[in-house]
């Protein structure tokens, strides 16, 4: 995405988001504004720690305005929740100017990577559609051990060991 694209996601996740937060009767706090500026600044899947990290010393930066924001920009529809199995590591993502997706994601490493099928989302619909339910969202993430932790997984494998009994 472009300079130009890109800032114009952020205007109106921005937008969005002080029209969210005025119909709640919360308010517009420069903390807020700045923990979402900085998500929007982010490309990719991040963690709260990693958001913690880049927002620095800035006011606004504690932990409890952070999760709270993330709360409130989730039930806005700006950002979603990606869930290891593990769940050891808790990741987010941008919605807003992001084509929906699904995911897998690595049980050991905590790896994402990001994917779209034609084909899985014909059959969910179709799915839906056979017990009469009308889907408006749905999120997919699929676990397992990604291609470098097998790797890693050979190379420490018994079967390559060759112990020799007399």
């Amino acid at each position: 995405m472009d300079n130009d694209d890109y800032s114009e996601t952020a205007k109106n996740a921005e937008t969005i988001f002080k029209a969210f937060l005025r119909k709640r009767g919360l308010s517009q706090t420069k903390s807020r504004m700045m923990v979402l500026e900085e998500i929007y600044n982010l490309e990719g899947h991040f963690t709260v720690d990693e958001l913690e990290e880049r927002l620095g010393d800035l006011k606004g930066s504690h932990r409890a305005t952070i999760y709270r924001t993330i709360k409130h920009m989730m039930e806005a529809g700006l950002l979603a929740k990606v869930q290891t199995s593990s769940h050891a590591k808790v990741a987010y993502e941008r919605t807003l100017g992001h084509q929906h997706h699904d995911h897998l994601v690595c049980d050991r490493c905590g790896n994402i990577v990001e994917f779209h099928s034609d084909e899985i989302e014909r059959i969910q619909t179709q799915i839906a559609e056979s017990f009469g339910f009308k889907l408006f969202h749905h999120s997919m993430v699929l676990t397992g051990i990604c291609e470098a932790c097998q790797k890693m997984d050979k190379k420490k494998s018994p079967s390559s060991v060759i112990v020799k009994i007399d």
